[in-house]
C-alpha cells in the first residue's frame, strides 16, 4: 500500500479530513499539503518509490476512523447504540476556566484551555498542539506549538476553519523526541492520533510514549478557508490582506466574528450570519462525518448552551460554560488537577435535551448514509440513523424564516 492507494481509497472519493496525520507519519517526509490537499513534495519522488510502505493509509481516519478497535484498547469495550453520539464516558460536568483572561478569551468558558494549562503546570507536559493562525495571513487557520501556559490564551477560542494540523507534531517528534505532548483536536484529529498510537512504527511508538493528553471540542463540521474569506470580504467588507487578527467567538456569549485590520479598526459579523455563510463552504468528508465527538479523547467538551445559533440570534441563552465529558484516567486526573490548581471549576450537569450541532450532524449523516455516495465508517458497525431527515437550512434558518421543528431528545 502506497500513497497511490491513499489517493484511490481516500483522496479521490473526497474522504480526506485534512487532519495532516499522513504528513506526520511519512517515514521519508515527502508528504505535504497544497492548500487542503495532501501531495508528494519531493520532485524526484514518485508514488512507486513508496514501495511497500502504507503508513499514510494506516493512520488516515478519512475512510475508516477505526473507533471500535480504539475503544477496546482505551475502555475494554466498544460503545453501545445508546452511546452512538456521545461515546463512552464516566462523568459529565459543567466546566469553565477560573483564570479571568482565559474565560474572557474563550468561546464556551475555557475548559479546554484550562485543562491544557493544567497539563503543562501539573502533569509535566512540555508542548501543546492547538489551532492558531498563519503568521503571513492571519485570517487563515494554522497549527500552533505552544510551550508556555500563558501562550494558550491566544489559542483559547474555537476556530471554524480547516487546516492541515497534525503534521506540526513532526517538528516535536524529530527535534524534541523526549518532550511530553498534549493536544486539542476535533474528532478526526483524535481518531488519527489513536490509530497512530496503535502502529508498530517509530512514529507510533513515539505517539504512545509522548502524547499524554488529548482533549477535543465537539464538532458539527468545519469549513474551507473560502468560507472565512467570504465572511471577511462580503459580510465585513474588509480586504483579506488588511486583516491582522481574526476570532470566531469574540465578545458576549456566544460571541461573534471579530476582525481587526492593520489600521486598528475592529469589525464584527454576527455569529449566526457566519454560520449560514459557512454552510456553503464544507467538504464532502465534513458533511458526511459520523462523529460529533470521536469519543476517543481523554476529555471532550461541548458548548454548555445547546443552541448557540439561537443565542446569537436572540441574545438569550445559558451562562458561558462547557459540558465536559470525562472518559479516561488521564482525563479524570487532568480535571482533578485543574480544580486543585485553581484553573478549572466544575459542577454536575444534565445532558438531556437538544444540541443544535449534534442534531445538524445526525440529520446530515442520515442523509449521506442514504445518498449512495462514499461515506466514512461510523463508530458502530452497520449502524444507520433512522430518522425523518430535517434539511440543514431549517436548523439554521435566518431570523425572519421559520425555525426548526422541536426535537424531543439529543441522543
Amino acid at each position: 500500500m502506497t500513497f497511490e492507494q491513499l489517493r484511490k481509497d481516500v483522496l479521490s472519493p473526497d474522504l480526506c479530513t485534512v487532519c495532516g496525520a499522513c504528513q506526520l507519519v511519512c517515514p521519508p517526509g515527502v508528504i505535504g499539503f497544497d492548500g487542503l490537499d495532501p501531495v508528494l513534495t519531493a520532485e524526484s519522488w514518485t508514488e512507486a518509490d513508496c514501495a511497500g510502505c502504507g503508513d499514510c493509509l494506516a493512520v488516515c481516519p478519512g475512510l475508516d476512523p477505526a473507533s471500535p478497535s480504539a475503544e477496546v484498547r482505551l475502555f475494554g469495550r466498544s460503545r453501545t447504540p445508546e452511546e452512538r453520539w456521545t461515546g463512552i464516558f464516566t462523568e459529565v460536568v459543567a466546566g469553565y476556566a477560573l483564570d479571568p483572561e482565559v474565560f474572557e478569551a474563550s468561546a464556551s468558558g475555557g475548559s479546554i484551555t484550562a485543562l491544557l494549562q493544567t497539563a503543562m503546570v501539573a502533569l509535566g507536559v512540555d508542548v501543546v498542539l492547538s489551532m492558531g493562525r498563519d503568521r503571513d495571513e492571519p485570517w487563515r487557520a494554522a497549527p500552533a506549538l505552544v510551550r508556555d501556559p500563558a501562550g494558550l490564551t491566544e489559542t483559547a477560542q474555537s476556530t471554524y476553519q480547516l487546516a492541515p494540523y497534525l503534521g506540526a507534531l513532526r517538528e516535536v517528534m524529530e527535534r524534541q523526541p523526549g518532550a511530553r505532548v498534549a493536544m486539542t483536536g476535533v474528532a478526526c484529529h483524535i481518531q488519527a492520533l489513536r490509530k497512530l498510537q496503535a502502529m508498530d512504527t517509530p512514529a507510533g511508538r513515539w505517539a504512545r510514549d509522548r502524547v499524554v493528553l488529548a482533549v477535543e471540542p465537539a464538532c458539527s463540521s468545519s469549513t474551507r478557508p473560502e468560507g472565512t474569506a467570504a465572511v471577511i470580504r462580503d459580510r465585513a467588507e474588509v480586504p483579506l490582506e488588511s486583516v491582522v487578527r481574526l476570532r470566531y467567538r469574540e465578545g458576549e456569549y456566544p460571541g461573534g466574528i471579530s476582525i481587526r485590520t492593520a489600521d486598528g479598526a475592529d469589525h464584527r459579523v454576527a455569529f449566526w450570519q457566519a454560520v449560514r455563510d459557512f454552510a456553503g463552504n464544507k467538504t464532502h468528508r465534513c458533511l458526511s462525518c459520523g462523529d460529533w465527538m470521536s469519543g476517543l479523547a481523554d476529555v471532550s467538551v461541548s458548548d454548555g448552551d445547546p443552541n448557540i445559533f439561537a443565542a446569537s440570534v436572540g441574545g438569550a441563552g445559558q451562562h458561558k460554560h462547557g459540558r465536559v465529558f470525562i472518559r479516561t484516567e488521564a482525563g479524570a486526573k487532568a480535571v482533578a488537577e485543574g480544580q486543585a490548581r485553581g484553573l478549572l471549576s466544575h459542577s454536575p450537569v444534565d445532558i438531556v435535551g437538544l444540541n443544535l450541532g449534534l442534531e445538524r450532524k445526525r440529520n446530515r449523516r442520515a442523509s449521506y448514509e442514504r445518498s449512495g455516495r462514499p461515506t466514512p465508517l461510523g463508530p458502530i458497525e452497520n449502524f444507520r440513523e433512522e430518522l425523518e431527515i430535517v434539511p440543514d437550512e431549517h436548523w439554521i434558518a435566518a431570523p425572519a424564516t421559520p425555525a426548526a421543528p422541536p426535537v424531543e431528545d439529543g441522543r
